[in-house]
């Protein structure tokens, strides 16, 4: 009989399984994409890969739901650059095909995690630099934003404490829509890295 850990091993295995394969199936050939995390209900994305119909766009994002939303609003404006996908960060940048790279990336105001107890579950963290340049040539850039002046803080000192990514001081934001969070935010920081 399983115990509730072995339980929950087989769980993780059988959506690691499932999310290779969704991956596969979106890429099957090379592709070098744009990857918004934490998409939401993709507002941003869908504008972004309708301005730019050049370009592969991936939003990915925790809730189901806001996935649903997500591919419903590109089906309607008739986007076919766009693509949506629910999984956790870590394992999505894990689990792409071999043949998939990015090209840049984009995290618009994730939960700032304000409790101390809870900073371990901050998605821009050192970990989090290190897997994604597996993912990224030199040069390529990860845009943050954040409405939360502790998480931006936070930001600064990640990226002063590695040697994979460098911040950029001087940058122009490639591309504004006005999120739901940006929206309620009285202010807001940005900060740019480039891969090294």
């Amino acid at each position: 009989m399983n115990t509730g850990y072995e339980q929950h091993l087989e769980w993780v295995k059988k959506r690691r399984a499932e999310l290779r394969q969704k991956l596969a199936k979106l890429f099957p050939e090379p592709a070098d994409l744009s990857l918004e995390i934490g998409c939401g209900h993709g507002h941003w994305m869908a504008d972004f890969a309708a301005a730019f119909p050049e370009k592969q766009c991936l939003g990915v994002d925790l809730i189901g739901d806001r996935i649903e939303r997500a591919e419903k609003k590109v089906a309607r404006a008739g986007t076919s650059n766009a693509r949506f996908l629910r999984g956790e960060a870590f394992e999505v940048l894990d689990l792409m095909p071999d043949h998939v790279r990015l090209n840049e990336v984009f995290i618009l105001f994730p939960d700032p995690w304000p409790k101390k107890r809870h900073w371990k579950n901050r998605l821009f963290s050192q970990k989090f630099l290190s897997e994604l340049a597996k993912r990224c040539r030199p040069g390529v850039r990860c845009y943050f934003r954040t409405d939360h002046d502790p998480y931006f803080e936070w930001a600064e000192e990640v990226v002063a404490e590695q040697d994979l990514w460098s911040r950029e001081h001087e940058f122009v934001w490639p591309f504004e829509r006005e999120t739901v969070f940006q929206n309620r935010a009285e202010s807001y920081q940005s900060l740019v890295v480039v891969k090294l």
